[in-house]
């Protein structure tokens, strides 16, 4: 099924749900994942002492902006003790998603010409019935100490625009494009070369060699519809993020944009959603420079439901599918277009050999101060093997578990988090290397992929409304691949041409190695979403191969505008 199809798929449930639409309330967009909004929203969720059953659900990332302006609106100020900073970050998220705020304050004092930034979170902006009209600039600009392999400086240089809105009660819209140059930081350059010759968070790219400077494009674009006053739909390039960590061992969002199919639905306790995406891989070499990327599918549903006040239940499934073992001509399995149905059952029943993952998602938070979280995966498993303890290689599974606590030691905004994550070998591995969990050869999940232990401490302190200093250590250890090897590690290769044998498989087999991080962040907000940055990180890998060393020491200074920071720590 090419990628028409998708959209075609798209308007079709479009009308039979319109059918229903009488009523709707007004369409809306979603905040892009991995920024400040998302601490934000959970810290005031755990203040609360209640989970945000009637807005959203922070197991699926991005949140709608009309969800979180709801919130923030009905947040309880007067029942919860808040800090100065508290107060702050409410007046930034009222800020942020001003189209629908029932509160003034997002209104400039000042403005340009009386047209531009008469709200203080848009460069211009349009409100009249039946029409929003959101357009600011996006600029990101970074300048590091740290050396790429031909010894220029790392440097990341981002230009763009950002368009959101909506058409009447029904029809939303996003678009935000934008050129960047970047020379990476060396070890980011290595993984270019090899192996799969892919930028993090990048697709297509080109290069020059001299100064091995890449200049590429970034786009994320979407429509989307309500459908009734219960469900609505989104289309288009994005990324997705499923769970309350750190990282994601299901669905994270440290790749590029892939075309997807959201539907949506919330009632009572319960929010479920079908996510229905087209992946691809990076073309192989061609003498003209141009040649069709191998493309594969992905279906994914979780259904989340809040039980009581403070505890969440996540029940995932994800398959991945491609009927074509070239990629070059794939094609669609419609049968898996079934928004309700337990997709094991189709592909039993299609007699197939899709990868399948499916577990649970969990959040429990208390005391008004803390969260305990976490999630379990499994692809393949045989109960009687487990209990053997033989270390079976089909026994695939893989999970985390973290806790959160704000203010702590009674300090104002100084907030904790301890994260631990592992996946056994081969766990997103598929006997087909192009039915991974992969999107351009970047991992879907955890960007460390499988065969390995993380550790990962997180210390955010705001001292100053607009003052956000982030500490992070991150320790893992994994088996490598070497000269063609395959223990484990990478999903993308298939697990038909596994080095270890069939049993005592374990967690970092084959080429031992570990990883540290650490990162010094700070970031002080001079206007709405204008942010001066610097950071001093360290990053150092030991291993029994020497040439897998590494040692950095960075000190990097930007600023960026309406564009999430980028994390390298992996």
């Amino acid at each position: 099924m090419k990628p028409i199809l998708i959209a075609k798929a798209s308007i079709y449930l479009f009308l039979l749900f319109s059918f229903f639409s009488l009523g709707a309330n007004a369409q809306h967009t979603y905040v892009r994942t991995g920024g400040l909004t998302d601490h934000l929203l959970d810290r005031f969720e755990i203040k609360s002492g209640a989970i945000a059953n009637d807005y959203f659900h922070t197991t699926l990332k991005s949140y709608r902006r009309k969800a979180v302006a709801n919130y923030i609106d009905s947040f309880p100020v007067n029942q919860i003790g808040l800090s100065q900073q508290d107060y702050s970050n409410l007046a930034y998220l009222i800020n942020d998603n001003f189209e629908w705020s029932n509160q003034s304050s997002s209104t400039s004092k000042r403005n340009f010409l009386n047209r531009f930034y008469t709200k203080k979170a848009a460069l211009f902006s349009v409100q009249i019935p039946d029409f929003n009209l959101v357009v600011n600039p996006v600029f990101y600009y970074q300048t590091s100490n740290e050396k790429n392999p031909v010894g220029k400086p790392a440097m990341l240089n981002n230009r763009g625009i950002e368009i959101r809105g909506n058409v009447g009660k029904n029809i939303g819209f996003y678009t935000q494009v934008s050129e960047e140059l970047v020379r990476n930081y060396s070890w980011v350059d290595k993984a270019i070369v090899f192996p799969d010759f892919t930028i993090p968070y990048v697709n297509f790219f080109k290069t020059s060699p001299t100064t091995q400077q890449y200049d590429y494009y970034i786009s994320n674009a979407y429509i989307s519809a309500n459908l009734n006053p219960y469900m609505d739909l989104q289309f288009g390039h994005t990324t997705n993020f499923i769970g309350d960590g750190y990282r994601s061992m299901v669905l994270g969002n440290n790749h590029p944009e892939y075309l997807n199919l959201r539907l949506n639905t919330r009632i009572w306790k319960l929010n479920y959603t079908n996510l229905w995406g087209e992946l691809r891989a990076r073309a192989p070499y061609s003498a003209s420079g141009r040649a069709q990327q191998p493309r594969h599918y992905m279906a994914t549903h979780i259904l989340s439901l809040n039980l009581g006040k403070n505890f969440n239940l996540g029940l995932f499934e994800t398959t991945l599918f491609n009927r074509d073992t070239t990629g070059v001509n794939p094609r669609f399995e419609a049968n898996y277009l079934n928004p309700v149905i337990f997709y094991k059952s189709v592909e039993n029943g299609l007699n197939s050999v899709d990868k399948s993952i499916i577990g649970i998602t969990f959040k429990y938070n208390f005391l008004k101060a803390y969260s305990f979280y976490g999630q379990v995966v499994l692809t393949e498993f045989v109960f009687k093997e487990l209990v053997a303890r033989n270390g079976w290689m089909h026994n695939k599974f893989g999970g985390q578990v973290g806790f959160k606590l704000i203010d702590a030691v009674g300090v104002n905004n100084l907030d904790l988090q301890a994260e631990f994550n592992y996946a056994r070998p081969f766990l997103y591995a598929s006997y087909n290397t192009f039915q991974s969990l992969s999107n351009f050869n970047q991992n879907l999940a955890h960007p460390l992929g499988a065969n390995f232990y993380e550790y990962i401490g997180i210390v955010r302190y705001q001292p100053l409304n607009k003052l956000y200093i982030t500490g992070k250590l991150i320790f893992a250890t994994y088996g490598n691949d070497s000269n063609g090897s395959n223990w484990g590690k990478d999903p993308k290769k298939s697990y038909e041409t596994h080095t270890s044998e069939e049993y005592n498989n374990f967690i970092g087999q084959g080429v031992a190695t570990n990883l540290l991080t650490g990162e010094l962040i700070g970031a002080y907000m001079l206007k709405h979403n204008l942010f001066l940055e610097a950071r001093a990180g360290l990053r150092k890998i030991t291993s029994v191969l020497a040439i897998n060393e590494m040692n950095s020491f960075y000190f990097t200074i930007g600023i960026r505008l309406n564009i999430n920071d980028r994390q390298y720590d992996f």
